[in-house]
């Protein structure tokens, strides 16, 4: 069966973060997500232990699902700050893609990463929550950007796909994000994700908003989200408000983020909510 690219799936879909270690496990985790009804993979190929990474290795686990899988490498894993050249980096993702990947997550500074303070640390709590913070994963460098623009036409030549993604690790408006988003969609990203900070639920009002902007403003799909404990509602919400899908768990896989819902309780809670608005206010009764 040929698969589904990416950006065709019906939306909102769930899509499973692969975190494991060895193949075995990420085939493991893909079995019982199937049966769970998941309908995309993003696999985290940082996660796996390093003597993994080639071809002989990965591309039993690309073979072993008719589900699409995207393929990405950050710069971080869910514990610490991964010290790794980023041409190397960047030459795994494509290896990955070239192995069976349907396409590959590329961060809007690839080429360029901006400074910081190490992920995970008090330095990088204190940076988010510092109003006056320049987002992360985000470079206007021309020479950078043109490099991206080449590995998208790789990918495109190819026949597959790229999300453009920024965690930007701070608050930022809905302006902003807008022409961030706009940015991203012309190096040529056939779908844009951006990550805010949520501090309180009045931040995670601006993530809304935010996810309704870019459904007008965006040609492409978009993953819209948030960071933080009050970012779990919006994990539910926003694919419900124009955001392609909700990243979700498999719980049996290790060193995965706590805040995305199991793929199971993410289908539930959109299965147990309508949301669907057949009529425009005009018709509706309001009493």
């Amino acid at each position: 069966m040929k698969k589904i690219k990416f950006s065709r799936i019906e939306q909102p879909f769930t899509c499973t973060i692969i975190t494991d270690r060895n193949p075995e496990d990420c085939r493991r985790t893909i079995w019982h997500s199937d049966y769970d009804g998941t309908n995309a993979y993003q696999w985290h190929l940082m996660m796996m232990e390093g003597r993994y990474l080639n071809e002989d290795s990965l591309r039993p686990v690309f073979e072993s699902t008719v589900k699409p899988i995207l393929v990405s490498y950050y710069r971080w894993d869910y514990e610490k700050h991964l010290n790794i050249d980023e041409e190397k980096r960047i030459a795994l993702l494509l290896d990955g893609f070239r192995w069976g990947a349907d396409g590959i997550d590329l961060e809007a500074d690839a080429f360029d990463p901006i400074p910081g303070p190490p992920e995970w640390s008090e330095a990088a709590r204190a940076y988010s929550l510092n109003p006056h913070s320049k987002p992360r994963e985000y470079t206007t460098n021309p020479a950078a950007v043109e490099r991206q623009k080449t590995v998208i036409d790789e990918v495109h030549r190819l026949g597959g796909e790229v999300l453009m993604s920024c965690h930007s690790r701070v608050q930022l408006s809905v302006e902003q994000i807008v022409s961030m988003a706009l940015d991203m969609e012309s190096r040529g990203a056939d779908i844009v994700k951006i990550v805010r900070v949520d501090t309180s639920f009045d931040d995670l009002l601006i993530t809304l908003k935010t996810t309704l902007e870019l459904k007008k403003a965006l040609k492409v799909p978009y993953i819209m989200g948030s960071h933080g404990q009050h970012s779990k509602i919006g994990r539910v919400v926003c694919p419900m408000l124009g955001s392609m899908l909700a990243w979700c768990t498999q719980p049996l896989s290790p060193g995965g983020y706590p805040l995305q819902p199991p793929v199971r309780m993410q289908k539930t809670a959109w299965e147990n909510i309508d949301w669907v608005v057949t009529q425009p206010a005009e018709k509706q009764v309001w009493l």
